[in-house]
């Protein structure tokens, strides 16, 4: 069967990025069932930012990661419900809260760490022989200085 996603070219790159990230999202929480591991495959990149940090407040872990505020909210309170993470008020400023990985988290953090690694080694094998990289850092860079609404009405007005 023709991929239809691969026929568009450029036109079909969100999509086949996306459709990389779902398919590894939706192996991920079948693997973590599996293992019998009560995390989402996206909860891995907060674990390790704060078990790097120790404390920072969620805009300060939005920043950090490169996600919209509202997604890392909508992260870290399934997190703080699964009893991975603690919220305070700053002292500071009654509007931030400052997030800490619990007692739970330090203490499931080994097993999940050895998995992760694992993880890291299966992607490093599935990307081997490959610039995918280096190709992911050069679109985001490009992107960042120019985004796709720009680029669009640039082309846009230029055949005018």
């Amino acid at each position: 069967m023709k991929d239809f996603a691969k026929e568009l070219g450029c036109l079909g790159f969100t999509m086949r990025i996306k459709r990389i990230s779902d398919a590894l999202m939706h192996d991920g929480k079948k693997m973590y069932k599996q293992l019998g591991l009560d995390i989402e495959p996206n909860w891995y990149v907060i674990f390790r930012l704060l078990k790097q940090e120790g404390e920072l407040s969620v805009t300060e872990v939005s920043d950090r990661v490169g996600m919209a505020h509202p997604s890392i909210i909508s992260l870290t309170n399934k997190m703080i419900k699964a009893g991975y993470l603690t919220s305070s008020q700053c002292t500071d400023d009654n509007r931030r809260r400052l997030l800490t990985l619990s007692t739970k988290a330090e203490e499931k953090l080994p097993e999940f760490e050895r998995v992760w690694k694992a993880g890291e080694a299966g992607v490093i094998d599935a990307v081997a022989d490959t610039e995918i990289m280096n190709a992911l850092t050069l679109i985001e860079e490009r992107f960042g200085e120019k985004g796709f609404r720009e680029r669009t009405l640039d082309k846009l007005n230029n055949n005018k």
